[in-house]
């Protein structure tokens, strides 16, 4: 009698187990499927299309727009440009993402009350802010393996300069600008942001150390007091008229002339083809250019 006991113990424990096993089987197996799960995602600017195609993110809609993005989404359905998207569109398309550049967001904010759309603002107001949303833009699409192999791959660019720099210092000046006006651009800019990174010393820093604002007006007394090794300029806008509004600056104020970087021939003006005023998966070819440019032969 007693075997018997014990042989019905076992068996109903037996089973217990297995179906304890059974269930979290099952549960891993959900949990597995739900992290598969492709995210139907529709794209409203270039850098999150470009950002959102390397992860391999299953993209149905794109923005408008003459900027070169990957070829084989070019026949996708467009959904205006990335200040201005059609939220009909968007909203017609029915993703599981939209996903827009969070520098637009209060000039949509509004319209997008009236529409249910899941949204993620991606944020390329600077290098560090751009890697962080990538990383969080990963999570959200089920593509967080993806993200941090990118995210990787962007920040080897930045060990490639630390080789490079070793303990040289070089203090920069980055005008930035449109027809005649010129500001400094500080830290909390994109352009300011990729200095730090490469380490090197910014002199907005110095005129004005809050730099809540990622543009700084300043005077020509400053930048002659500071005395940058290296003047950086870099034109938006129309590019052509910027350019000479710099050049007729230099030239025709004699205080610029007294400036080692000009004496050194060390006024750089930054490429547009790879600098920018946002952040874009152009990151790593800017840090390793503006690494060469500083710390270079």
């Amino acid at each position: 009698m007693k075997l018997k006991r014990v042989l019905s113990v076992l068996m109903v424990s037996a089973m217990f187990l297995t179906g304890c096993t059974s269930g979290n089987s099952g549960k891993q197996e959900e949990k597995k499927a739900e992290e598969e799960k492709s995210v139907k995602v529709v794209a409203c600017s270039v850098a999150a299309t470009n950002v959102l195609h390397e992860l391999g993110a299953d993209i149905i809609g794109i923005p408008t727009t003459q900027l070169d993005i990957p070829e084989d989404l070019k026949d996708l359905p467009q959904v205006g440009q990335a200040m201005a998207p059609d939220l009909e569109k968007v909203a017609s398309l029915e993703p599981d993402v939209f996903v827009m550049d969070k520098s637009f967001k209060e000039s949509v904010e509004e319209s997008m009350k009236e529409y249910d759309i899941n949204t993620f603002y991606i944020d390329t107001t600077t290098y560090t802010n751009f890697l962080t949303s990538i990383e969080e833009l990963g999570k959200e699409i089920n593509k967080q393996e993806e993200a941090e192999k990118l995210i990787s791959s962007l920040k080897e660019s930045e060990k490639e300069v630390a080789k490079i720099k070793g303990d040289t210092d070089a203090t920069v000046a980055i005008l930035f600008g449109s027809g005649e006006n010129f500001m400094l651009a500080t830290e909390t800019s994109y352009l300011g942001d990729l200095l730090k990174t490469v380490g090197g010393t910014n002199i907005a820093t110095e005129l004005d150390g809050s730099a809540k604002s990622p543009y700084l007006q300043f005077s020509l007394e400053q930048i002659v007091q500071t005395n940058p090794d290296y003047i950086l300029r870099f034109a938006h806008g129309n590019l052509e008229e910027t350019k000479k509004a710099f050049d007729d600056a230099f030239d025709k104020n004699p205080a610029y002339a007294e400036l080692d970087a000009v004496k050194n021939n060390k006024v750089i003006d930054l490429d547009s083809n790879i600098f920018n005023v946002s952040a874009n998966l152009n990151v790593s070819e800017a840090i390793k250019t503006l690494g060469g440019i500083l710390y270079g032969e």
